[in-house]
């Protein structure tokens, strides 16, 4: 197998931006190492990248973030690296015919690091449809890191998981405590199925005498029946700073909100965006 060069304008590009934050001796090294002839070549090269190629977080221009969230929706809300890009050039290096084998393969012997720069470059290749039932695999890991890069600032999901698999990957998302807002199009994706599955969930961590993120509210906003409109009224009434304005968001989307029921000092922090709830939220875990 001999490797091609990019084929598509996207991919051009791609390399150009990459190759350019690279230091001369880097450069030097991928640019010997990139072409490989067979598979076990490609394994090695991949592996090696850690040694050759520092893990600094390259500074974008303002030109390459338009670029790069053009190509790639949500790539400038994740730290990717010099190491994960040029391993994710590797594989865009695979001829289409055969890299789903390779891919495969290599995900069977990789490491966490490496399994995180698999996940998040499958969007990148040209063939990606092609690696649904990969990622649907990789939704079921015990390992947050790999998780994550599935399922946050990653628009492949989105694009190309059936809705059961996504619903899965949402419900993971809210089981490991992930930080919802940072999944790409959620919105978009968003269903009376898996709107009814979580008011369930609701309810057995309540009934746990547990909490729930107030970021949770969001996966029903759109799909409110009466018994969910009557839980967005008690959370509401009950909830922490960032649970009444979110539940409340959820509830101004549905037929059963009546404003006159709702204090002004409260409609007056629901104007707080679903993104600004989940930073706030997480931002407070860790501190």
């Amino acid at each position: 197998m001999i490797a091609t060069s990019a084929q598509t304008d996207i991919e051009e590009s791609i390399k150009e931006i990459i190759q350019s934050k690279l230091s001369g001796s880097e450069l030097d090294w991928f640019k010997r190492n990139i072409i490989f002839e067979n598979s076990a070549q490609f394994f090695q090269t991949f592996g090696l990248i850690s040694r050759n190629i520092s893990p600094v977080i390259p500074q974008w221009t303002a030109k390459e973030k338009i670029q790069l969230e053009k190509f790639y929706p949500g790539f400038t809300h994740s730290n990717w690296d010099l190491q994960e890009l040029c391993r994710c050039l590797l594989m865009v290096y695979l001829p289409v015919g055969q890299n789903v084998e390779i891919i495969k393969n290599l995900a069977q012997m990789a490491d966490i690091k490496e399994l995180v720069c698999l996940y998040r470059g499958l969007y990148f290749l040209k063939n990606a449809p092609d690696f649904i039932l990969l990622v649907q695999e990789g939704i079921r890991t015990n390992m947050v890191a790999v998780f994550d890069a599935i399922a946050l600032a990653n628009p492949f999901a989105a694009k190309y998981l059936p809705i059961d698999p996504w619903n899965q990957l949402v419900l993971k998302a809210v089981f490991m405590g992930r930080p919802l807002y940072q999944i790409i199009d959620l919105d978009l994706r968003k269903s009376e199925k898996l709107a009814l599955i979580v008011h369930d969930y609701i309810h057995e961590r309540w009934s746990a005498g547990r909490l729930v993120t107030p970021e949770i509210w969001r996966l029903v906003a759109g799909y409110v029946n009466q018994e969910i409109a009557a839980d967005l009224l008690s959370a509401i009434e009950t909830g922490d700073t960032l649970t009444k304005p979110a539940a409340l968001k959820a509830l101004k989307e549905s037929s059963f909100y009546n404003e006159s029921e709702i204090s002004k000092e409260l409609l007056q922090d629901s104007v707080i965006t679903w993104h600004e709830i989940g930073t706030k939220y997480y931002s407070q875990l860790k501190s």
